[in-house]
């Protein structure tokens, strides 16, 4: 396996698998995209991997980024761990659903769908 070695990169934003071939030593800002997937997919192991054996800077040299649509309990102990000082913004109740979003199924067919999501968007601003 070959290994890339990361020097003055403000951002890099990589799937797992691409990270375990990369050396972190000037990475600036991580960011955690679907923490709570990636815990549920039992990929804890390789994140704790990453940010402890590539040369990534600690917690408090990087900025660290992680969202999730639900924060259940177990992303909460891992933000405190890989994050300092970290702030936690909610949009809604955390993993509850929003009465603002109405859901609705609806059957088209295959080659319809343009069409038919053009007519839904066209009348949504109409009521």
């Amino acid at each position: 396996m070959s290994i890339l070695h990361v020097h003055n990169v403000k951002v890099l934003h990589v799937n797992v698998a691409c990270l375990l071939q990369v050396l972190l030593e000037g990475l600036q800002v991580l960011i955690l995209d679907e923490a709570d997937r990636m815990l549920d997919m039992g990929f804890e192991p390789d994140i704790r991997k990453v940010v402890d054996q590539f040369g990534m800077p600690a917690k408090g040299s990087r900025q660290t980024l992680m969202f999730s649509a639900t924060f259940p309990a177990e992303i909460q102990q891992l933000a405190a761990e890989f994050l300092q000082n970290h702030i936690f913004l909610t949009v809604g109740v955390v993993g509850g659903t929003t009465s603002d979003i109405q859901q609705a199924v609806i059957e088209v067919e295959e080659y319809q769908k343009r069409e038919k999501l053009q007519q839904i968007l066209s009348e949504s601003g109409q009521n």
